[in-house]
């Protein structure tokens, strides 16, 4: 996994690409495309239209740059506005609105890094790991998901997830509970997983 860019550098882009620049646009396509994709995919396993869905947001924020405000995380803005297209664009397909609550799948898999650990008992561990998570509500994996494996902030993950932040803290904690009573040892192998990624 590349190296995210500085928040600096990303805010820069932000700046030029509402001033009017497609190149930084493009950038910022370029730069976030990774995360946004697997971001998406948790969602929606469709991958095309995962795909689809970030070439539409980048050309519906293009069609906005001059009225757009400014964003405090570009990063947590764009994984946000993902969010809601994906489950907007399943809702038409079909016939169903999903919600931004615990209305809709979310999933958390460790099968790429797999292929990267030679380790018998190191894959072993992820696929415990994947299984603990699986039995988590969507929303508690949808935020161990944005805290440890897109290291937002508490703050960058509220806006996400559209919470409050105390909402946030007591669904962290909610699963870091469930997390302990699955398995006793889940925290360590969590942080070890997202350390191995």
């Amino acid at each position: 996994m590349k190296p995210r860019p500085k928040d600096e550098h990303t805010q820069q882009l932000w700046q030029d690409y509402r001033a009017g620049d497609p190149a930084s646009l493009a950038q910022l396509m370029q730069l976030n495309y990774s995360d946004l994709f697997h971001w998406g995919v948790r969602f929606c396993p469709e991958r095309e239209m995962v795909k689809d869905c970030i070439q539409e947001l980048f050309l519906s924020l293009w069609q906005i740059h001059a009225t757009i405000g400014e964003v405090e995380n570009v990063r947590a803005y764009l994984l946000k506005s993902l969010k809601t297209k994906l489950l907007r664009e399943l809702s038409k397909q079909h016939n169903h609105f999903y919600e931004l609550n615990d209305d809709y799948d979310f999933d958390v898999l460790f099968s790429a890094d797999l292929r990267m650990i030679e380790d018998e008992y190191e894959v072993y561990q992820l696929k415990r790991l994947e299984h603990v998570l699986g039995q988590l509500p969507e929303r508690q994996k949808e935020l161990i998901y944005l805290r440890f494996y897109q290291d937002l902030s508490y703050d960058q993950i509220a806006e996400t997830m559209q919470i409050g932040r105390q909402s946030l803290y007591n669904l962290l904690q909610k699963a870091l509970t469930s997390l302990r009573k699955h398995w006793q040892v889940g925290l360590n192998l969590l942080l070890v997983a997202m350390w191995v990624r």
